[in-house]
């Protein structure tokens, strides 16, 4: 219950009768909001940062603002799509919050997609759908494809995000998802998630940092390491910037640069991770030394 009361914390603005979350503007998006063509917004990003959901989650509360019918697709698996819902709609938060941590993914894997910042911004999600209720979160991952194959599983993701295409006027899905899929060439050698869209309707935006960490699981075990996509310039001020030739790796229609280095977001189910064969694992061939405090 402790852990959390620490993350369950949101900013907010006061108004009568509802206290509602205050938009922070992403420097540059308005070159996205103001394309009416525009239905699929394609975030490909690094897992584990702090930063990364905070920003898009800002994003997705500006769309909003502007008139936008927003559905968010997120890479979870659809089999928590229950517990997502537990989350994001009326009833009790912090049972919500239990029950999407009791969920197998979040108890066992901790690759960044089930982050503190993820969780958090969850609870961001949930909050705007108080103000916004045609707001939709949607986990796109089907869990027989992404077992199956890598190439299976962008197909799978793809046609998933392509089917939320709600046809009205000011319909957007924004997506948030790791880089590779929102590519919009194949650099594997298959078809990644976002070539299954019309480009023609599509930004995509790759995430860059000036350094920094994120939180990571592999072989290696999993930890706070450096990682990330960094900007070609370590000068370059946060905000969206509509310039393909922008790009670190493969093709995109232009970069969210978060403009500062990054910090890893721990696994929001601390408990679980305490006892995870990959924590021990990670502490015992980094000789126990990591720049944040063991569990």
């Amino acid at each position: 219950m402790k852990i959390l009361l620490v993350l369950i914390s949101s900013i907010f603005v006061t108004t009568a009768p509802l206290a509602f979350p205050q938009c922070h503007p992403v420097p540059g998006a308005g070159q996205i909001w103001s394309q009416s063509s525009v239905t699929w917004v394609w975030v490909g990003e690094t897992h584990g940062t702090a930063e990364t959901p905070a920003v898009f989650g800002n994003l997705v509360c500006e769309a909003l603002s502007h008139g936008r019918h927003v559905t968010v697709a997120l890479e979870r698996p659809a089999t928590e799509q229950s517990a997502i819902d537990a989350v994001i709609g009326s009833g009790d938060r912090e049972a919500g919050a239990q029950k999407l941590l009791n969920q197998p993914d979040w108890r066992n894997v901790y690759d960044g997609r089930t982050s503190q910042a993820m969780l958090q911004l969850l609870f961001s999600l949930r909050e705007l759908k108080v103000q916004y209720p045609s707001l939709r979160v949607v986990a796109v991952v089907d869990p027989s494809a992404f077992g199956s194959s890598p190439a299976a599983d962008d197909e799978a993701m793809g046609h998933s995000v392509l089917a939320l295409d709600g046809k009205r006027p000011g319909d957007l899905v924004m997506v948030l998802t790791g880089n590779v899929h929102g590519l919009m060439n194949p650099i594997f050698g298959y078809k990644t998630a976002a070539m299954y869209l019309p480009p023609n309707r599509l930004v995509s935006l790759q995430v860059t940092d000036a350094g920094g960490e994120t939180w990571k699981m592999n072989d290696k075990g999993c930890g706070a390491s450096s990682g990330g996509v960094p900007d070609k310039s370590k000068r370059r001020p946060f905000g969206v910037y509509l310039d393909s030739g922008l790009a670190r790796v493969g093709k995109v229609n232009g970069i969210l640069a978060l403009g500062k280095p990054t910090t890893a977001s721990w696994p929001a189910n601390t408990s679980a991770l305490a006892a995870a064969p990959c924590r021990r694992k990670f502490i015992s061939q980094s000789g126990g030394q990591s720049s944040h405090k063991s569990i």
